[in-house]
Parts: structure tokens; sequence; C-alpha cells
């Protein structure tokens, strides 16, 4: 995920620290602050997800993306 830009360990985990090198990660950045800001601020049920990229060379060649 770019909200981990310049990473010091693989896989990361939910406690890597956030370190975001390009102005899309900050901005997944602020969507995860944002979202963390009104679930204690308004109690609201708010959740994130870190979502990375699954590609992978192991897919079959008929899946859709190949």
């Amino acid at each position: 995920s770019e909200l981990y830009g310049l990473v010091q360990e693989v896989p990361q985990k939910e406690t890597t620290p956030f370190y975001p090198r390009s102005p899309y990660g900050v901005a997944k950045l602020y969507g995860y602050w944002i979202t963390v800001n009104y679930r204690e601020a308004y109690g609201m049920f708010a959740s994130n997800g870190i979502l990375f990229n699954h590609e992978s060379p192991i897919r079959g060649e008929t899946f859709v993306t190949r």
C-alpha cells in the first residue's frame, strides 16, 4: 500500500509505521486518519481497509487482468 511508502520490513503489518512518499500516498493517509477521527469524535461505525495490489505471477492465463 502507498501508505507505507519506503518500507523497512517486508511484509508490512498493521504496526508498520506509515511513510507515504507521494501525493497519492499522502491522500490515502489523510483518508485513513479522517476515518479514525470521525469514528472517535462522533462514535460512528467506520473501518479502514489498507489495500495492496493483488496481482501475482501464479494466476492463470485466463484471469481477467492478464
